[in-house]
């Protein structure tokens, strides 16, 4: 990208914000459900997310924290193509993700026209940190949108708010328009999150 958004500086290396530590799950035990407002609920397994994951982006990811990773690559499957897979009814107006550590957000369905779910990075499988085995990618949006260790996603036809966003977090996190908080005081949250799980170590 030839400029990053407002209020951001180019990072050397992501940041891993967890809210119950990072998960560990058997690549072979493990399967992404999209269910809710489809006619035909889909569970997939990691063996079969590898087969079909042949969709490659390359994007800018920004944090609401500020820093920004520039040209990551990712590979995974597109939401589109499992959005046709599962026949979205009309109503399905946000996207709601449930993560293996309990972590959730809330996406309005028109910033996951070109969202995809990911199994790798820059050429390499995602790693533990990461979120293997699949992690959602939203290229429009804040980091915290992009949630790893994606177990689940729910069409909904009503907005619920999801774990940052019930904290003060903004309802859909746009980095042009700079939509980090409804709530100003939410903007020390990643302090106190991290410093927790720093006392828990």
């Amino acid at each position: 990208m030839s400029s990053l958004p407002p209020g951001q500086f180019k990072g050397h290396r992501f940041a891993i914000y967890t809210i119950n530590g990072v998960p560990l799950v058997k690549h072979e035990d493990y399967t992404l459900e999209l269910f809710g407002e489809v006619e035909r609920p889909l569970s997939l397994t990691f063996a079969e997310i590898k087969n079909i994951a042949t969709m490659k982006i390359n994007r800018d990811f920004h944090c609401v924290t500020r820093w920004s990773i520039t040209d990551c690559e990712w590979e995974g499957i597109g939401f589109s193509e499992l959005c046709e897979r599962a026949g979205v009814k009309s109503e399905a107006s946000f996207a709601y993700a449930h993560c293996l550590d309990g972590y959730t957000t809330v996406i309005p369905m028109e910033n996951m026209q070109d969202a995809m779910l990911a199994v790798s990075l820059n050429g390499r499988p995602l790693s533990p940190e990461q979120g293997t085995p699949v992690r959602l990618v939203v290229p429009s949006l804040y980091g915290w949108k992009s949630a790893k260790w994606v177990r689940a996603i729910e069409l909904l036809g009503e907005y619920r708010d999801g774990y940052w966003e019930e904290r003060g977090y903004h309802e859909r996190g746009d980095f042009n328009t700079e939509e980090r908080f409804k709530d100003p005081a939410a903007r020390f949250i990643h302090k106190k999150v991290a410093r927790k799980q720093t006392a828990d170590l």
